[in-house]
Formats: C-alpha cells, sequence, structure tokens
C-alpha cells in the first residue's frame, strides 16, 4: 500500500463502518457522493436518484481514491495494534484438527480463526474449488483515470459527486468523480478479449464522456480486469469464513462490492467476537447465520444486475416518470446498499419477479 484499485464509489451503508474506525473522509482525495445519475443516450433518457429520497433518508456516500482510502484503512489497523504484513503472499490455509494454520511464502502462523478477506483472488474458494463463475453478468473491464478536467466540468462533477452510469447495448460505462479534478472511467462488457481501445471507442461515442472529457489527459495506462463475477458456494467453516469478495464479487454496475465488503466484515466480527469469548469458535456452523445473512444482500443486487442485463425492467425501472414515490424510495434504499429492511415494496416486488436470482442456483446466461 498503496496502490492502484478499482472499487472507488461507495454506498451510504458503509457510513457507519466509517464512523467504527474512526475513519474520516473529508480529505482531498475523496468526493462526497449525493447519489447516481443513469443514462440511456441512444433514447435521450436519463434518471438521477439521491440517497436522501431512500426511505432510511442517508444524505450521502463518498467517492475514495483507493490507493489513498486503502492505505488510511491499513494505517488505522496498525495505530490499534494490529500487525500488517506487506508484501507476503498466502500460500496455504491448513485445517490441523485445532487451530489452523496460515502458510506464507515467508512463514508459518497459528489463529483461532481466520478470515478470508483476498477479495477477486478468493483464496479459500480456489483452495476448495468452490468458486462458481457468473457469466451472465459483465465479463470484464477496461478503465483508466483522467485529469486536467475543464474547471466548469470539476465543479459540476464536485457539486453533487454523483457516479455516472451510461447503459450500452452490450454493457456500460462508468464516470466516478475523484479528488484533485480527476475522474475515474471504465467500460464494463459481456465481449470477450479485453482490448484497450474498447474503453477509448466507448468513451468517443458517448455525448456525455465527450463532454466530460473535452481537452483532459489520460493519468496512468489502461487497466484491465476479466471473468470477475463469481459466488463461493461455501463460505465458511471450521474457524474460517470468507469475507467481502472472497464471498461474492458481483458486476460493480450498482457499487456493491466494497461496501457489501465493509458491512459483511463488520458484522461477521461482531458475529464471532462472542464465540471467541465462549471458546466456541471450532463450530464449522458457527457462522452460518452471518453467510446466509450476507446472501441475502448478495441475492438483492444479483437480481438487479439481473435485471439490467435482461434490459426487461430498464425503461420502467430507471426511467419512467410515472414510479410510484413508494417505489421509487424503495429503489433508491436499495442503491444505497439498505438491503435488509423488511418495508420495502419494491424489493418484495423484486422477489415475486421472474428475474429474481438465487446465487446457489446460478444464474441464467442471457
Amino acid at each position: 500500500f498503496p496502490r492502484f484499485h478499482i472499487g472507488e464509489s461507495l454506498l451510504p451503508a458503509s457510513l457507519d463502518i466509517f464512523a467504527r474506525l474512526g475513519f474520516d473522509a473529508r480529505t482531498k482525495e475523496h468526493v462526497r457522493k449525493s447519489g447516481a445519475e443513469f443514462f440511456d443516450e441512444s433514447k435521450g433518457l436519463k434518471a438521477t436518484y439521491l440517497f436522501a429520497d431512500s426511505l432510511g433518508g442517508t444524505a450521502h456516500a463518498w467517492q475514495v481514491d483507493r490507493a489513498a482510502f486503502d492505505l488510511a484503512l491499513v494505517e488505522g489497523v496498525e495505530r490499534a495494534g494490529g500487525t500488517v504484513h506487506q508484501g507476503e503472499r498466502v500460500t496455504e490455509v491448513e485445517d490441523t484438527g485445532g487451530d489452523p494454520i496460515v502458510k506464507t511464502d515467508k512463514g508459518r502462523y497459528q489463529a483461532r480463526f481466520v478470515f478470508d478477506a483476498s477479495g477477486l483472488d478468493s483464496f479459500m474458494g480456489y483452495q476448495r474449488k468452490t468458486r462458481r463463475r457468473i457469466d451472465a453478468f459483465g465479463l470484464g473491464a477496461i478503465f483508466a483515470h483522467y485529469a486536467d478536467l475543464k474547471l466548469a466540468v470539476i465543479e459540476e462533477l464536485a457539486a453533487t459527486g454523483n457516479v455516472k452510469i451510461l447503459f450500452l447495448d452490450d454493457g456500460w460505462i462508468w464516470a466516478i468523480p475523484l479528488g484533485g479534478g480527476r475522474v475515474s472511467v471504465g467500460l464494463v462488457t459481456r465481449r470477450k478479449g479485453l482490448r484497450d481501445e474498447w474503453l477509448d471507442e466507448a468513451l468517443a461515442a458517448s455525448p456525455e464522456m465527450r463532454r466530460i472529457l473535452e481537452g483532459a489527459r489520460q493519468v496512468g495506462p489502461h487497466h484491465r480486469l476479466a471473468s470477475f463475477s463469481f459466488f463461493n458456494e461455501q463460505a465458511h467453516g471450521r474457524r474460517w469464513a470468507c469475507i467481502g469478495d472472497a464471498a461474492c464479487f458481483l458486476d460493480p454496475v450498482f457499487s456493491s462490492g466494497v461496501t457489501l465488503g465493509m458491512v459483511g466484515a463488520a458484522k461477521a466480527v461482531d458475529h464471532l467476537r462472542p464465540a471467541l469469548e465462549r471458546g466456541e469458535e471450532g463450530d464449522p456452523e458457527l457462522m452460518a447465520p452471518h453467510t446466509a445473512r450476507m446472501k441475502h444482500g448478495y441475492d438483492v443486487f444479483a437480481t438487479m444486475i439481473n435485471a439490467f442485463y435482461r434490459k426487461r425492467l430498464l425503461p420502467d425501472l430507471f426511467f419512467t416518470s410515472e414510479q410510484s414515490s413508494e417505489l421509487r424510495r424503495g429503489m433508491t434504499s436499495l442503491l444505497a446498499g439498505d438491503l435488509w429492511r423488511e418495508d420495502n415494496t419494491f424489493l418484495e416486488m423484486l422477489w415475486r419477479s421472474r428475474l429474481r436470482v438465487r446465487l446457489e442456483e446460478g444464474v441464467a446466461t442471457v
């Protein structure tokens, strides 16, 4: 740390975790985010959803520079007394029948309980061969940062901090305002064999992106990430559990990844702590309730993503002017990461639809 990473657009559900960690996002690297803007430029459609209009009424989230954000969190761990090993690669988690042994390229460590927070590397999923790809969503992404935007554009983006999502026939474009007058842009596509020029061509073909990037310069190279949507069929076991992307990673069209990772990690720790105090952390089903809770969250976002890629709900889901206020507030709550409410009529509607996804059953390819 620090290093370049995507996952820059957070949701309001992360704010409670920030408070718990004592993390202050009000620095020059990060931008306050009011909501999301969705575009279908082929039809001249735009819709804006503000987090303040959700059922919970949370006013904002943050767009973060991941290099600065991740480094700040690591430094917070060290200040709290934690030990961080950088540049060390885990090679095996050994089930000894007692405390698990974590083997790395530099040593061996014994622990009472292991959390796999390896992200897209999904260490335990690969080791146990329980990682299942989801081919029904985006198959890969090409992304980059731009700087030196026009002052008027910088001021416009900073005023709301909204993420921009532009729908395409075979995927979508993101534009995320960052501190220092920069913007993160990316293309998620269902085409195979990622090429850098696909991002350049998509940006050039979009009137909105041409307007934002006029006169700007690309900072650093293009980055690519392929075959990234997956579900780990076994996210916990005896003295171990997967959290964050190690348990599941979904197409990032609704910015779910980092926030679900943070919320899930906090809930996992809260669930484990009393078991450690009682000496009951060896129960192989200890984390089953936590896994079930997080699976609900993954299923919610997977259902929304399924609706996006199948195109059936899009005109009504995002752009209709006749949306009832109750349904709109319910959808905004899901976009804010508030997934476990019992009073969300929009979620009830999704659960009744044919597009509902249960990840353990798989997702049919479009």
